[in-house]
């Protein structure tokens, strides 16, 4: 599609959604605001008609109103994340009065009874901007939702200021925190089908896996977490205005100015010093690595014209040193062979090599209130870093790269709230570049299997995703018991990829007596043959409707439906070339594969317009006093597929990667030609005249994508209960998902006319390809789960808060991600405990306020360790032979209890001057893994039928990394104002 008919396209859209705008039911999303429903009542219970409804903010003095039905109903849309004085007054005069906080996307409850007298309020849960109210709680909403509040975000303890650690509160939700690749993910499926909003921004990651922009492999942080207010974590039955995501959501909301200046100034700290040794490093008798860890900021929002204008700005720098050791392995015989072959000695390469990361984040922000019925919003942000990763343990760190992101940010969002409807329009603009670069690209990669690996990376990449977005989200209120919302979104999404794959040669030995292979020489070698950079776009439009309709006061159901379609998805403009074409002809027909359905014309790959996802959520007051309410849903979630995973067709077309393979001798290996070895193509000169005077080695690989591939879906369906116990909320819920249309790749060469062993590639030889790997949506995923929440908010006048999340989850899949090779389809494997698969799951975060200004506040997790796959070879290597299984880490924490341990404490001491305000320092030190838990990960999960004895899997088997650092000290200091 040109980039002519893509602005037509979403000029027309645009057009059709304004007058959309005029002509009907006005409506506007909760991905980052709240409403306020309830019911008024006179003393005798009967309800009051007519009585005025006014909630006026008190950061802003901006003041929203609705009158209450003939019913006494009212509902009030359009609040923004903060405290309200709501006033209710009846036409005779009688008045009720309460001081409320509201959080994001919350579909809060207020009843009232006039004639009483009016409700005391107790002091803020400690947001920036402190006012007296309570904060009101969500009973009636169908949606699995956690809401994360300023107060936990500020007090609890955590390893680097990277707001989605928090998302772990969630049940359903786990969050990575590696040093050197942080998100999250729930469910059975992977980081890949969730999605952040920050102000109703979509920060989807649209090239690579990750779900996030600038997530993937990355220890930074998505967005500062000074310019975050809130956020809310939806694990399941969300509405029908979320998009793009099949598994759980994070909506954020940023702070804004307000009539009073504020701001905050922290530091934050921790090294080496103040580190316990781990254990593997203890256990290999090996130094301990540099560490050093600092983080600071400083944020500032107030009024530019009092009641008009404001403004808020958040700066943050993240800097750390993380040192990596590096250890060959091999007996003495086998290093020795290494270095005869290398020329290298393997212990200049070994020890231990700092890792540095330099994070910059800026953001800035105004808003507007010209009156009361507008906001006008803009704001602007930058994330960029440097980190230095990719080695460490067998991996030397002259392989290392620099993984350069950068994500910016635009946007510009109007409110507009009129008698019974609000409007929300916003358009963004992101940009997200991902560059990593190798340290030393004009060296060859030399990876020893099993040893070490040295040399050069082998690739540099520069991908670029850039989204132009539209959107207008409207909310009508104005038909007793329905709020109706309708809404649509246009997304142009620009790629560009740079990829510079084995510029360098990367050659990889092995010792293998089946495979009469050494050391001496190398088994395989890939050469990349093109500089070419692709491009493509990509628009995606949605839209959706949405009822919230309140049949009775005790029964709520929520109705809605959304469409999303992408007119390239597939990269659907593709020609297939002839010698591919012909090469797909070549190979047999099966059950899984239609060599013609892989063939691309440019206008035979049609995009899927059958993504319809109804949703249907329900909730139930048993007595109508928002004490026990019995909630559930089912719904379909479509999400899309990753950009990098559909364009290997185009990439290995124009950047063929060559393919060498090597013996001894020149005899065949595992059905597959080899080159008998020679010196001479130790080079990539070597090699490329090697591709000159051969007509086999060199040869690129085919992928081809399936003409009528469908994008990844979810169906979910919940049950569940709320109790209220004074100042507790209760909830348990029965949670069931399925996936399916999973993307993965298989081996179209297969013997036996497609269903036997890989690889029989003499059909696809002549025509210039090595051998052919076909895109597949098979992929499938089960989940099953039982989650409990215990929840106390924390509030000043009582002086804690505690809250508990608990999961109890069985995740299986078939296939094996990206890559399914080891069967003839993902069925093939049967369904399995997934990676990461984790029975049960325990999350407890509290905040206690202590003597002397003193706060203490935990935020500890217990699981009973993630499934890791293994792969038992005992019975051999063919097809049907090979299983994939998984495994369970053994439980060595709590006397066998867990095998995930990570307890982490705070103490926060709070300094308040008197006589100037609200000014206030803090110093805070936190305790992280406070019981120097190991938490293993990367185990040995290979069984090999060679071993004499058998091998086994070791049930003790230790991990070859750890999933935390080893117990450490950090300090804190802050002051706000």
């Amino acid at each position: 599609m040109t980039r002519t008919k893509i602005l037509h396209l979403l000029f027309a859209s645009t057009a059709a959604i304004g007058s959309t705008t005029i002509v009907a039911v006005p409506a506007m999303a909760q991905t980052s605001i709240a409403s306020i429903r309830g019911q008024v009542s006179d003393s005798a219970g009967a309800p009051v008609a007519g009585a005025t409804v006014v909630a006026v903010s008190a950061a802003t003095n901006q003041t929203l109103r609705t009158t209450a039905n003939a019913a006494g109903g009212y509902t009030l849309t359009g609040l923004r994340p903060g405290s309200y004085t709501v006033t209710i007054t009846a036409t005779s005069g009688e008045t009720f009065k309460q001081v409320v906080v509201v959080g994001i996307g919350e579909a809060a409850s207020l009843d009232a009874t006039l004639g009483t007298a009016t409700a005391a309020a107790e002091p803020s849960d400690g947001a920036e901007i402190v006012v007296t109210g309570s904060r009101l709680r969500e009973t009636k909403t169908s949606e699995v939702a956690t809401n994360v509040s300023q107060q936990q975000i500020r007090s609890l303890p955590q390893t680097d200021r990277n707001f989605l650690s928090f998302a772990a509160l969630a049940p359903g939700v786990r969050y990575n925190d590696s040093e050197t690749d942080k998100g999250f993910q729930s469910g059975a499926s992977t980081a890949s089908q969730v999605n952040v909003f920050i102000d109703g921004v979509s920060l989807k990651n649209q090239s690579r896996e990750g779900g996030v922009a600038g997530q993937q492999n990355s220890r930074g942080n998505p967005f500062g977490q000074s310019a975050v207010q809130e956020f809310r974590v939806l694990t399941q039955n969300y509405k029908a205005e979320y998009e793009q995501a099949g598994a759980a959501i994070i909506t954020a909301i940023t702070k804004s100015g307000s009539n009073e200046f504020h701001g905050e100034v922290f530091g934050q700290y921790t090294d080496k010093g103040l580190s316990e040794k781990a254990y593997l490093d203890k256990l290999n008798n090996r130094p301990e690595p540099a560490f050093k860890r600092k983080q600071y900021g400083v944020s500032l929002g107030g009024p530019i014209i009092k009641d008009k204008l404001f403004f808020f700005g958040a700066f943050e720098g993240n800097d750390q040193d993380r040192a990596f050791n590096v250890a060959a392995r091999g007996t003495p015989a086998v290093r020795a062979a290494v270095e005869a072959s290398s020329g290298r000695k393997l212990s200049d390469l070994e020890g231990a090599f700092v890792s540095p990361f330099r994070g910059k984040f800026y953001f800035g922000k105004l808003t507007f209130t010209p009156d009361e019925h507008q906001v006008f919003d803009v704001s602007a942000s930058r994330r960029q870093e440097s980190d230095i990763q990719g080695f460490g343990d067998t991996t030397s760190f002259e392989t290392a790269e620099n993984k350069r992101n950068t994500v910016d940010t635009y946007l510009f969002k109007w409110t507009y709230t009129g008698d019974g409807f609000v409007n929300e329009f916003n358009t963004n603009y992101l940009n997200y570049t991902f560059n990593p670069t190798a340290l030393n690209p004009s060296l060859p990669t030399r990876e020893y299997d099993g040893v070490i690996t040295f040399g050069g990376k082998n690739s540099t990449r520069k991908e670029i995703q850039t989204n132009y977005t539209i959107r207008d989200d409207l909310t009508y209120t104005g038909f007793d018991g329905h709020t109706f919302k309708v809404g649509g979104r246009v997304d142009v999404a620009d790629f560009k990829f740079d990829n510079r794959s084995y510029i360098q040669p990367d050659y990889v030995y092995r010792l293998s007596t089946t495979d009469n292979t050494d050391y001496s020489f190398p088994a395989e070698a890939r050469l990349g043959l093109g500089q070419a950079v692709i491009r493509s776009s990509d628009t995606q439009i949605g839209f959706y409707a949405q009822d919230d309709w309140q049949v009775t006061r005790k029964l709520t159901l929520n109705l809605g439906v959304r469409w999303d379609y992408e007119t390239n998805g597939f990269n659907n403009d593709y020609v297939t070339p002839p010698a591919a074409a012909a090469a797909l002809r070549a190979l047999p027909k099966t059950f899984y594969f239609d060599p013609e359905n892989y063939i691309s014309t440019g206008k035979n790959r049609k995009p899927f317009a059958g993504a319809f996802a109804p949703r249907f959520g329900f909730s139930y007051d048993i007595g109508g006093d928002q004490r026990t309410v019995i909630f559930g849903g089912v719904g379909r979630y479509y999400d899309r597929n990753n950009f990098n995973n559909t364009i290997d067709e185009l990439s290995r077309t124009i950047n063929p990667i060559g393919v060498f393979r090597f013996s001894r001798d020149g005899q065949p290996r595992s059905g597959l030609p080899t080159t008998m070895w020679n010196p001479s193509y130790g080079t990539r000169e070597g090699l490329l005249a090697l591709i000159a005077s051969s007509r086999v080695e060199g040869l690129p690989e085919l992928f081809a994508v399936k003409n009528d591939a469908k994008p990844p879906v979810n169906d979910q369906a919940s049950l569940g209960i709320r109790q209220k116990l004074g100042a507790w909320q209760v909830s348990v819920t029965g949670s069931y998902i399925k996936g399916r249309n999973g993307y993965t790749n298989l081996f179209a060469t297969r013997t036996n006319n497609g269903l036997g062993n890989c690889c029989n590639t003499a059909p696809v030889i002549p025509f210039g390809y090595a051998n052919a790997l076909i895109g597949y949506d098979g992929l499938k995923t089960r989940y099953k789960a039982l989650y409990v929440t215990i929840d106390k908010n924390y509030t000043k006048s009582s002086g804690y808060g505690l809250n508990i999340a608990y999961t109890l989850s069985k995740g299986e899949q078939n296939g094996n991600d990206l890559f399914s090779l080891d069967g003839t389809v993902p069925d093939s494997y049967g369904f399995r405990p997934r990676t990461g698969d984790e029975r049960h799951r325990l999350v407890v975060s509290g905040i206690v306020d202590l003597p002397f200004g003193v706060q203490f506040s935990t935020l500890s997790t217990f699981g009973s360790g993630q499934a890791y796959q293994v792969t038992d070879a005992t019975g051999g290597f063919d097809n049907g032979q090979l299983k994939i299984t998984s495994a369970y880490p053994e439980k060595n924490c709590i006397k066998g209890l867990f095998a995930f341990c990570e307890v982490n404490l705070s103490l926060e001491k709070h300094l308040d001057f008197h006589g100037l305000g609200n000014d206030q320092v803090s110093i805070a030190v936190d305790l992280l893994n406070a019981f120097n838990n190991k938490n293993f990960k990367d185990f040995d999960g290979f069984i090999n039928r060679s071993n004499t004895p058998p091998d086994t899997l070791d049930p003790t088997n230790v991990g070859n990394n750890t999933l935390t650092l080893a117990r450490r000290i950090q300090f804190r200091l802050g002051y706000r104002f």
